[in-house]
């Protein structure tokens, strides 16, 4: 019990010693508004918020959305950790990999052939990839990302997507 009730302090200790540490660094909330090509399957608009953990690594959350089979309107979200690489010049490359959900549409049969509607299905899909983050000011980057994305299910597929954002930084004065 006296080892628990010292792990116990000790986060304690750490959490109540981190927000100094935190404040000390620059760090801010990106917003990335983004337009995309790609294969078919993959989702043309969307936005993604970046949170930073780490100078060099950061979590993004995206929501997509593209018109899909069926006439659904299909959205997708995906949480992906960020590694960010040395600068090359004033660019900045970085690394993405992560997992998401995506809605697509599901053919109905009839009994005698030819799909006669379509059924809107969730599917896990996994996402790996990288891009590049030119700085425009204090404020703005232009970023671009090329992703490999992989749904699995019954009607798993593959999809490939470049997409052109423009971040800008939340509640940085």
């Amino acid at each position: 019990m006296r080892a628990y009730e010292s792990a116990v302090l000790a986060l304690v200790a750490f959490t109540l010693a981190a927000p100094p540490v935190l404040a000390q660094e620059a760090r801010t909330v990106e917003v990335t508004p983004y337009v995309a090509i790609g294969s078919a399957g993959a989702s043309p608009v969307g936005a993604a918020v970046t949170f930073p953990l780490t100078s060099n690594l950061g979590v993004e959350t995206d929501v997509a959305y593209r018109r899909g089979e069926g006439r659904i309107h299909a959205l997708s979200t995906n949480t992906t950790l960020l590694w960010f690489l040395p600068r090359v010049g004033r660019s900045t490359p970085y690394l993405a990999a992560g997992v998401g959900l995506s809605q697509f549409g599901a053919p109905i049969f009839s009994s005698v052939g030819p799909p006669i509607a379509t059924q809107s299905r969730l599917a896990m899909t996994v996402n790996a990839g990288g891009g590049l983050k030119v700085p425009v000011n204090d404020k703005l980057d232009l970023r671009t990302d090329a992703r490999w994305f992989k749904s699995f299910g019954k009607h798993g597929s593959e999809q490939f997507r470049v997409a052109q954002g423009i971040s800008f930084d939340a509640g940085k004065r």
